[in-house]
């Protein structure tokens, strides 16, 4: 019951530079709703070094942390090279295109990883319902990481009240996607990780997964 279902949708893709600033725009506007929970949760771990965010998106996220965090560098790994257009414009007309490197690049690809080099901190947020091998791509993460590093992934959480709201929009679709706690204690556990924490936050449909090195 309330299995996780996977829409075509989740294949999403940014064609245009004016289908990337629609989406930047619209991110914006929700940024505080959406990351509150995230920030507050970077900012009781008080990590400083070198950060790395996996699917950077318009970097709206990596803008927020690096107005808060000035002594970290951000590298923003994004695969449109449309969104990294914008991405790179907001930032630098936030003036905070010191502390941040926009990367286009996928980073399944084993040549990316090689590239990229280690980090204090990796995080991801709302990408984890649409990995095809969250396995791999945890593992992938952990690689990159310092010792004593952290990798932090924020995403939504499949909760059975939204999952029979007969809607048929992007944001509930993603909801059937998403990994219930359980599901993700389970993988984490059967993948040899004894460090780690599940969060669940406000909203209460989204979780925070929390895993030391």
């Amino acid at each position: 019951m309330f299995k996780r279902v996977v829409e075509d949708h989740q294949d999403e893709s940014f064609s245009s530079i004016e289908n990337a600033r629609e989406y930047a725009e619209s991110a914006e506007k929700s940024s505080s709703m959406r990351f509150r929970g995230f920030l507050n949760r970077l900012k009781s771990l008080d990590i400083r070094g070198r950060y790395l965010e996996i699917g950077a998106g318009s970097g709206v996220l990596a803008a927020m942390i690096a107005a808060d965090h000035k002594d970290v560098n951000i590298t923003a790994v994004e695969i449109s090279p449309d969104m990294i257009t914008v991405a790179n414009e907001n930032i630098k007309e936030k003036g905070l295109d010191s502390h941040i490197q926009f990367v286009a690049a996928n980073i399944e690809d084993e040549n990316v990883l090689q590239s990229l080099g280690t980090y204090d901190l990796i995080y991801s947020t709302f990408s984890l319902h649409h990995w095809e091998n969250p396995r791999e791509m945890i593992r992938n993460s952990m690689r990159l990481l310092n010792d004593g590093g952290v990798l932090m992934i924020h995403d939504l959480k499949r909760v059975w009240w939204l999952y029979w709201i007969p809607m048929q929009t992007g944001f509930f679709k993603s909801i059937r996607a998403a990994y219930r706690s359980h599901e993700i204690k389970d993988t984490l556990k059967e993948m040899g990780a004894s460090k780690f924490e599940i969060t669940s936050i406000f909203p209460f449909f989204m979780q925070i997964i929390t895993i030391w090195k």
